[in-house]
């Protein structure tokens, strides 16, 4: 073992925290955990692991489970593509009858790419299959002090050739654990804790004093502002929501009636909006209020308005669905949407 697989997994040994993926290998919890921290700090997915295991404690509740329920349970994490590829692949496994343990099964299903296969194969099976993720892409240009942008072919190779050779092939699960969970901690994005690493002597952006300028990307992701104004409709206790069935990333979660723009509009232009207008065409009503809330998405930043509108009769919608105002979290709905739920009506 080198120097570099030694000391992380000597410092995993003494660090590593308390995880309930940690301590199984059942390939469908430790599936459903890598699933969820996707794009998600452990924080933030820990809880939302023990929601789901509590609620689908097998593949097969999961398949069975309707794709609403998944929806609900995954509200607020956000990616909600992450959440119907979960409930497609384990329709998969369930008609196959078994979890796949060979890495060349588990990259077949729905959603799971090259680092989740290797962390099931490695987690669950022992398989020698070394995982690359944001946290080894860093510790490893760090620590060997490559520029190579990460976000290329040649960069993806390269360092998965490096991750690949470092692994202990004896256990590719502990050395894996270990590799992301050193960067996770110890090797971090902004302030990393350099004066008790390890691996500092022998780490070339230490020396070279180029730490914050690794991992190199080639490319940003350019962020697009829009504007969303949803209307809450308050009809003698009811409301109306419409449930998405476009492909964009709130498929089948529900929403309220939206107008979107792509510039801010000030009160009287939404009011006279020919799409406002004809919902609220013979209907007295009131704007009661105006809330405002943002939200950042990796490729969007949206800036929303919720009008909470009052009307003394309901309105004739034939595309939207009316249910009763005290029921609303009990229907799936963007974090956005949340944020406004939480704030007005519960």
């Amino acid at each position: 073992m080198d120097f570099f697989s030694s000391e992380i997994i000597k410092w995993y040994s003494l660090h590593k925290r308390e995880l309930p993926w940690r301590y199984t290998k059942d390939p469908y919890k430790i599936w459903i955990s890598e699933i969820i921290l996707q794009q998600t700090q452990v924080k933030q997915g820990l809880p939302y692991y023990q929601k789901f295991i509590n609620a689908f404690p097998s593949v097969s509740k999961l398949a069975n489970a309707n794709e609403e329920q998944v929806l609900k349970l995954w509200q607020g994490l956000g990616y909600y593509s992450r959440a119907r590829n979960l409930h497609f692949a384990a329709k998969q496994i369930h008609h196959a009858g078994l979890f796949p343990n060979e890495y060349k099964d588990i990259i077949k299903l729905k959603g799971v790419g090259e680092y989740t296969a290797a962390a099931i194969a490695s987690f669950a099976f022992k398989l020698p299959y070394a995982v690359v993720d944001g946290n080894v892409f860093r510790l490893l240009s760090r620590f060997y002090g490559i520029d190579t942008p990460i976000d290329t072919s040649k960069g993806k190779k390269e360092f998965s050739e490096i991750a690949q050779r470092l692994l202990v092939k004896e256990e590719p699960d502990t050395h894996n654990q270990a590799i992301m969970e050193f960067g996770a901690q110890m090797c971090k994005p902004k302030q990393p804790n350099c004066n008790s690493c390890p691996l500092r002597e022998q780490c070339i952006a230490f020396a070279d004093n180029t730490i914050h300028l690794l991992p190199f990307k080639n490319s940003k992701v350019k962020v697009k502002t829009v504007f969303f104004e949803y209307f809450f409709f308050k009809m003698n206790g009811y409301t109306l929501v419409n449930k998405r069935a476009d492909d964009g990333i709130w498929r089948n979660m529900y929403e309220f009636p939206l107008i979107t723009t792509k510039e801010l509009k000030n009160a009287e232009e939404i009011l006279n909006y020919n799409q406002f207008e004809l919902w609220v065409k013979d209907i007295d009503f009131s704007v009661e209020s105006i809330s405002e809330f943002k939200h950042i998405l990796s490729h969007r930043k949206i800036n929303a308005r919720f009008w909470e509108i009052k009307c003394q009769k309901m309105l004739p919608f034939s595309n939207f669905q009316k249910i009763k105002i005290e029921t609303i979290d009990k229907f799936a709905v963007s974090r956005l949407i949340e944020k406004f739920i939480q704030a007005k009506i519960l």
